[in-house]
């Protein structure tokens, strides 16, 4: 299935938007400019069915807040698949192109996709989750809402960081020793190379018993020296003010969109 070049087109604005302050703390008003582009980019794709913000509280506040941005596309199937990408920043300063713009631009291409060519054997469910970058507080409240119900029975959750460019992948699978039916998917769609990653979502959703790898993209010189080093030069740039989005490929991105329609 080939895709045009929208997640690069939404990228390019969504690397223009700048919160006024890190995820570090809550707001007042959860629906940060980043995620208010979000939301109304979802409703310039004319996706209308399924949109749900999820405010939920600081740990530490009765008046600091977060907010998930949950896109379901329901086609009355037994089963779901998660995709996930963090919409928070850690460095307002930055276009934060890798870490984590990209990811929540394929995924709003993806979810244009199946808005309008519906899933055959799965419900659709696309959420971007909040203050990934200082705990997971997002991907703890989305587990409470997979536990409670809201999203029926959950296969698996992918869990999309760094997505900018490449298409050399990579899976957070170093990370865990468990059996996993994303990852022999994953493994049957195309090479991973498997890698060892900081924090992210995925290690809380993993955490509460739920099937979940955490997915990226690497150029040729990247992959180089992942192997070489367990770490390359493109990740280095997450957080700094040199996430740039001249640093995206639209060919690369539209290619990666690809393959997270193939994961259901």
């Amino acid at each position: 299935m080939k895709v045009n070049n929208l997640s690069h087109s939404i990228l390019s604005k969504l690397c223009k938007v700048r919160n006024l302050s890190s995820s570090s703390k809550g707001n007042e008003n959860p629906l940060t400019p980043r995620a208010s582009f979000i939301v109304d980019t979802i409703l310039d794709l004319r996706i209308y069915e399924g949109l749900n913000l999820d405010v939920f509280n600081d740990i530490n506040s009765d008046i600091l807040k977060y907010v998930n941005i949950e896109l379901s596309i329901n086609i009355g199937a037994e089963n779901s698949v998660i995709y996930v990408a963090h919409h928070d920043v850690n460095n307002i300063n930055s276009d934060n192109c890798q870490d984590n713009s990209a990811s929540v631009s394929n995924l709003l291409a993806l979810a244009k996709h199946f808005n309008d060519n519906k899933p055959t054997d799965k419900n659709v469910h696309i959420v971007f989750t909040d203050c990934e970058e200082f705990g997971g507080l997002g991907a703890k409240q989305l587990s409470k809402r997979i536990v409670e119900g809201a999203f029926g029975n959950v296969d698996y959750i992918v869990n999309l960081e760094l997505t900018a460019n490449g298409t050399n992948y990579w899976n957070d699978s170093k990370n865990f020793g468990n059996d996993s039916l994303l990852l022999d998917k994953l493994n049957s769609i195309d090479t991973f190379t498997n890698v060892r990653t900081p924090f992210n979502d995925s290690v809380v959703f993993r955490s509460c018993g739920f099937d979940s790898v955490c997915i990226g993209s690497l150029t040729d010189r990247d992959l180089e020296q992942v192997l070489g080093r367990g770490y390359c030069q493109t990740w280095a740039l997450c957080h700094k003010p040199n996430d740039k989005v001249e640093n995206a490929n639209a060919k690369d991105m539209n290619k990666f969109v690809e393959l997270l329609i193939e994961l259901i």
